[in-house]
């Protein structure tokens, strides 16, 4: 089984995290994660405090295992993270914004805190603040999001918060994208779009099979939707949404100023279709990681399958590694056992290679 340092830091077998969307979240889907092996998540952005209790009292009686609850700092509903704080959670996560205090709140309930940033600034303003683990987001990911690439972001926020786990997010879709996020330096990664496109998430079947069909072109960044909800894309890390295209998004991107003198309305229109189920009307919200699924599946399908891949590309990494120079260690030992972090970690650094 694939490992890393992760695994023991929140006590699961693999490391895979469910992001916590909000408005794709449900114990359901939180607890299926976890009883993969990996570490589920709740998300409470746009939602009632009624929803987000029932989902952390439902999470406790799917699962035994880990899981996570996810909080917006600019967005913060009070009694919701009062609540989550006595259900004391093995994690919770912020993202979008520097949590602050929040913090230490979160650690004297006893949960280990990760936060999710965009650049290496936050990186280390979340390093300083007393993160336990730094989610690296890159550009490419469903829902709010910065402008720098995972392939970019991870590395660098690797080496400046060292030695504080790093995850990657953003542009992973399979197998491959964890190995390679694993060579970048990452303990783990976490996916989103990945797991809206499975059986127990709680979106509408329209919203699943627009992943599917995409192609990563598709998922564009939504800016006309800080024009009609300021916050959270506004505040904080300054984000926006990506999304497929709707009828709704075409629409409006091409009336930004409308947009901003009907917001009220436009998100009236927007809480409605959410509440009664048909979300994908006006957002189809996904990443660039689209294009590479093609089938909607059960969870413990998907992860079994990642990390069939994962532990193949590392295999096949280390034949590789027998070819090249002897100034270049093997990435695995002899032995055909899962890779590790620390066999990972035995990769010199890029000058020690040459060219």
């Amino acid at each position: 089984m694939l490992t890393t340092p992760l695994c023991d830091l929140f006590g699961i077998d693999v490391p895979i995290i469910l992001a916590p969307m909000g408005t794709c979240t449900s114990a359901e889907l939180a607890a299926a994660v976890s009883n993969a092996g990996g570490l589920g998540g709740i998300g409470t952005l746009f939602r009632s405090f009624a929803a987000i209790k029932r989902d952390i009292d439902l999470a406790k009686t799917l699962t035994q295992r880990p899981f996570a609850i996810n909080h917006i700092p600019q967005t913060l509903d009070a009694e919701a993270f009062r609540y989550t704080l006595a259900a004391r959670p093995a994690v919770i996560s912020f993202t979008l914004a520097d949590p602050g205090d929040l913090t230490r709140a979160a650690h004297d309930a006893g949960a280990r805190v990760m936060v999710q940033v965009t650049t290496v600034d936050q990186a280390l303003q979340a390093a300083e603040s007393g993160a336990d683990v730094i989610i690296a987001q890159g550009g490419e990911s469903g829902g709010y999001c910065g402008e720098v690439s995972t392939m970019t972001l991870v590395p660098q926020v690797v080496d400046a918060v060292s030695p504080i786990p790093v995850v990657a997010s953003g542009g992973i879709f399979d197998g491959r994208g964890i190995a390679a996020a694993l060579i970048l330096g990452a303990v783990g990664v976490n996916l989103g779009t990945r797991f809206i496109a499975s059986k127990e998430a709680p979106a509408p079947l329209q919203w699943k099979e627009a992943i599917v069909v995409a192609k990563s072109e598709d998922a564009i960044k939504a800016e006309v939707l800080n024009d009609i909800t300021p916050l959270p894309g506004t505040a904080g890390f300054k984000t926006v949404l990506r999304s497929l295209p709707t009828d709704f998004l075409t629409e409006w991107s091409a009336k930004r100023d409308e947009a901003r003198r009907q917001r009220d309305r436009l998100r009236s229109q927007i809480v409605s279709t959410t509440q009664a189920g048909r979300q994908h009307e006006c957002l189809l919200t996904a990443g660039q990681t689209a294009g590479g699924i093609s089938e909607i599946l059960p969870v413990g399908e998907i992860m079994r399958k990642l990390i069939a891949e994962a532990e193949a590309a590392l295999t096949k990494m280390q034949w590789r590694g027998e070819q090249a120079p002897h100034s270049r260690p093997k990435l695995m030992p002899e032995a055909h056992s899962s890779p590790s972090l620390a066999a990972l970690q035995e990769v010199p650094e890029p000058d020690s290679l040459g060219g």
